[in-house]
């Protein structure tokens, strides 16, 4: 070896070794601390307190937790994303005509098929509970995020001989479980009655396709959408400011059992037929 590569090296292990000696004691007891937490699945080795803690110490200089004026949503800042599971719905039918064909598999438990009115008849419609899951107290501290896709295949067609409207309308909603809403003192504030153990609360967008079609005309469409969480389909936040919640009643919801529900509200006119799909993945901090 070289002098100068001999020089080079010492001079890097002895600037590593100043600097490892110069750094703040609870920024690198800190970063250990989030490294093991890590390495367990964060928030399940350590408290959610210390992997926070951990995780603001080492990306700020100052160690002082945001506000939500600074970050937008301060309670779950620093978090990790925790993979708290997957809800799929049966297969969702609306035709005129909801008698099997023969050969054809029975139905699945949450299939169901919605029969058409005649044309040009609206029909509306409001499967529930058609997917489910349950989460186990603690699964989540703050927030159950969703991503919510949509799958399937429809076509509107015009049978009535003059220029009409066709149209096909779908609201997916989440019915949310808990032990913690059946408490009579809890008003919803949406209804004005007590939550009775549940609140209702939307995982995606509205779809809506209205055309104007004529005579013997057919527009055929599939869907492959998604949308993924920004508020959360249930936040620490929305339970306090968009429910009453006190915030001691927020950590008792995530402390408990939290069931979900998809149901699918929606309406068709002109509709020949849908086929649909969906699914709703949740996560937590």
């Amino acid at each position: 070896m070289s002098r100068t590569m001999l020089f080079t090296s010492l001079l890097v292990l002895g600037l590593a070794f100043t600097l490892a000696v110069a750094a703040p004691k609870s920024v690198t007891s800190d970063a250990k601390k989030l490294a093991v937490a890590d390495a367990r699945g964060e928030g399940r080795g350590y408290p959610l307190s210390t992997v926070r803690h951990a995780r603001i110490t080492t990306a700020s200089t100052s160690g002082t937790a945001p506000t939500a004026a600074q970050v937008g949503d301060a309670d779950t800042f620093g978090h990790a994303v925790i993979w708290d599971g997957l809800l799929s719905t049966g297969t969702i039918s609306l035709a005129a005509d909801c008698t099997p064909a023969p050969g054809d598999p029975a139905p699945g438990p949450d299939d169901r098929c919605v029969t058409l009115s005649p044309a040009p008849a609206m029909t509306t419609f409001d499967p529930p509970d058609i997917g489910r899951m349950t989460l186990p107290g603690k699964t989540s501290h703050n927030i159950l995020c969703h991503w919510t896709s949509a799958n399937g295949v429809y076509s509107l067609f015009n049978g009535t001989g003059v220029n009409a409207n066709a149209r096909i309308t779908l609201h997916p909603y989440l019915v949310v479980e808990s032990s913690v809403l059946s408490n009579p003192l809890l008003i919803d504030p949406t209804t004005g009655l007590p939550f009775n153990g549940s609140l209702t609360t939307a995982p995606g967008t509205t779809y809506s396709d209205a055309q104007t079609l004529a005579p013997n005309a057919r527009s055929t469409q599939r869907m492959a959408d998604s949308r993924v969480c920004i508020a959360g389909a249930i936040s620490r936040q929305g339970l306090i400011q968009g429910y009453g919640l006190t915030n001691a009643q927020v950590d008792d919801f995530f402390k408990n059992p939290i069931t979900l529900k998809f149901g699918l509200s929606g309406s068709a006119q002109l509709l020949d037929f849908a086929s649909l799909i969906y699914g709703v993945r949740i996560m937590g901090d």
